[in-house]
């Protein structure tokens, strides 16, 4: 996949280290928040599912005009060993057969979809996920990949990516993706500190990793990405810092270094790691404050919340032009598609609804045998919900809005419609976090380490879930 041509790395703006962010600002906002990944969250979704509804907004979503293009997400929940860490919906499983009933499932519910979404919409994004989505044979995962591109219109220059288990992703794996058009390759590292991944139960060896970007590489393939995670019991400032400088030398072009979740509420497993004893926001926000320090210095850019890229990398370009997007993938250039997940545990978002897919094999399996669309819950927009997704959106993302374009493209006084949340914003326009400027919200340098604090103020649904352990740390 190509990257956008950027020699001029001065035109991205400055922001602060995070280790120099006063500690009674951190204090002040370690409260519990979405990462708005989708707005309304997750938990407004509903289990008395108006199924007509949803199929007849889907239909209408293919008469919308400009048409808007499809982004397909493919879960693929097996995975050999559960990371203590984990906030993804998995299935631990060891034989491989597993997988070809998974397939076969997953072919009969594009076939679904496919009844309501006019399949000869434009692709422009496709993504596999997990759990670990190499778990699936060569022979199985092409027989899914050989199924998307006769059932949907890929474009040419569609981004086509998947998540990779440097551990256990062979050789052929790698080259049957590569002539299958796959261009974007996100590798799990999370750490590469031997005694922290023993304790969160991830033992990965860095010549893992070494061996995966040493082949993509041979093939021409750049388009990298590392996951990494701080937050975890046994990092330091020393250990993380060295982590960081691995990554570094191995040079992915993007970087996503994400701030643990810790929710044993919604994953009991996570429990093991308290016995090790969890970083306080403190130590993490200088965790994290080190790495943004030595990848600014290494020549990237900062991107988003939690992300790193190469300037000449299209996120960066999107970074720019401020139109990043987020969704239920992380950060993403492509924007104004309709997504479409497939699998266990999957959620769409599409023609101003959500849909989250049956959780668990059995029942997912039962669904899908009797040709129903497996979704377990779901929300239907309303007006104001897509009014606010826009702009939450735009803030999370590229830290401005620009009230008087929105408010004309919304056809709305945004003043007015807005009163009492610009009224809420003057305590972060008095801790230095945003500028209330005539026609524009703008997060500062600092504030954008308290974005997901700066968003809530719009977020309509938090006031009836106070004091509920929905969402994780915001800092």
């Amino acid at each position: 996949m190509a990257t956008t041509p950027m020699a001029d790395r001065s035109a991205f703006p400055g922001f602060p280290n995070p280790e120099t962010i006063p500690h009674d600002l951190v204090s002040k906002y370690a409260t519990r928040g979405p990462r708005y990944t989708s707005y309304p969250t997750a938990p407004q979704f509903r289990a008395d599912i108006e199924h007509e509804s949803i199929a007849d907004r889907w239909k209408a979503g293919n008469a919308a005009v400009p048409c808007p293009g499809l982004s397909l997400y493919f879960h693929v929940p097996f995975c050999r060993e559960r990371c203590w860490f984990c906030g993804c919906h998995v299935v631990i499983a060891r034989n491989k057969d597993r997988g070809t009933p998974y397939v076969e499932a997953l072919l009969a519910e594009m076939r679904l979809a496919a009844t309501l979404v006019d399949a000869g919409r434009p692709v422009r994004q496709i993504a596999f996920g997990g759990g670990t989505p190499t778990f699936l044979t060569p022979a199985q995962l092409d027989r899914l990949i050989t199924a998307v591109k006769t059932t949907w219109k890929i474009e040419p220059d569609a981004e086509v990516s998947i998540e990779v288990d440097p551990r256990t992703v062979t050789i052929e794996h790698l080259d049957l993706l590569l002539e299958s058009g796959f261009n974007r390759f996100s590798l799990g590292v999370q750490d590469f500190n031997e005694d922290v991944l023993t304790m969160v139960h991830r033992p990965q060896a860095r010549e893992a990793t070494d061996r995966v970007l040493n082949h993509l590489r041979r093939r021409g393939c750049d388009a990298i990405n590392f996951d990494l995670i701080y937050g975890l019991p046994g990092q330091t400032i020393g250990n993380s810092g060295e982590t960081v400088r691995a990554t570094i030398e191995m040079r992915p072009s993007r970087i996503a270094f994400y701030n643990y979740a810790h929710v044993p509420w919604l994953k009991p497993h996570q429990k093991l790691l308290e016995r090790q004893g969890l970083p306080d926001a403190d130590l993490k926000l200088r965790i994290f404050g080190q790495a943004y320090r030595m990848l600014d210095e290494a020549g990237y850019v900062s991107i988003g919340m939690d992300h790193f890229a190469l300037p000449e990398d299209e996120m960066s370009a999107a970074l720019l032009a401020r139109t990043l997007h987020r969704n239920f993938m992380g950060y993403t250039t492509r924007r104004g598609l309709d997504l479409l997940a497939f699998g266990v545990s999957g959620i769409s978002s599409a023609a101003g609804t959500y849909t989250q897919n049956i959780k668990d094999l059995t029942p997912y399996y039962d669904a899908i045998e009797k040709g129903v669309h497996p979704w377990e819950r779901a929300f239907l927009m309303s007006e104001d919900d897509l009014i606010r997704r826009d702009l939450i959106i735009d803030l999370f993302c590229n830290f401005h809005l620009d009230t008087t374009a929105f408010g004309a493209k919304w056809k709305l006084d945004f003043r007015e419609r807005f009163a009492c949340e610009l009224a809420a914003l003057r305590t972060f326009e008095d801790d230095g976090l945003i500028s209330l400027q005539d026609g524009a919200i703008a997060v500062t340098p600092v504030g954008r380490y308290f974005v997901r604090n700066i968003c809530m103020t719009f977020d309509k649904y938090l006031e009836a879930e106070a004091g509920q352990r929905k969402y994780s740390q915001t800092l």
